[in-house]
């Protein structure tokens, strides 16, 4: 290969993602991801073509667009999976692939036992986690239940890893 072409060697930036790339005219790694070091205007290009210059930090869309937070919304049964120790949420994982359902259903307890879940009542998380381990065992025979509990474990494991409920 001979090297960058025309219009890689020009010295605009393009806007790739979330990161400026400049181009290799102005980089020693051509592949390498920097920030924008300054304000000049950045060539924009849409799905339909038409392109606009703008400055970084200017408003896009006439400043009415807002930054949001967002958040990761689970329902109930989710919400009723206690944070346990690792230790435990690893056997009750290791229980729930080889008998679907087996680790949920020890896991409902340990709400009662100080584990605390996203739910307001240890009683209410005790129900639903019993829920659950029903329904993983009722479907196991279809499969369902056993990838479901599989699943169960894997965020067991993953709410203790997490350290928050």
């Amino acid at each position: 290969m001979k090297g960058p072409s025309a219009a890689a060697a020009n010295s605009e930036r393009t806007l790739c993602s979330d990161w400026i790339v400049p181009s290799s005219s102005t980089s020693a790694d051509p592949g390498k991801r920097t920030a924008a070091p300054s304000t000049s205007p950045i060539q924009l290009t849409t799905a339909g073509g038409s392109s606009k210059k703008r400055t970084p930090g200017s408003a896009v869309g006439g400043g009415r667009e807002r930054m949001g937070i967002l958040r990761e919304r689970r329902g109930v049964l989710y919400n009723s999976i206690p944070r346990m120790p690792l230790p435990l949420a690893v056997f009750c994982c290791l229980l729930n692939i080889l008998l679907p359902g087996l680790g949920t259903f020890i896991s409902a307890w340990t709400s009662l036992c100080g584990c605390h879940t996203r739910l307001g009542s240890p009683v209410q998380a005790v129900g639903l986690g019993l829920l659950a381990a029903l329904g993983q065992m009722v479907s196991f025979v279809v499969i369902v239940g056993w990838v479901w509990s599989i699943l169960w474990g894997m965020n067991f494991v993953h709410i203790a890893n997490a350290g928050k409920v």
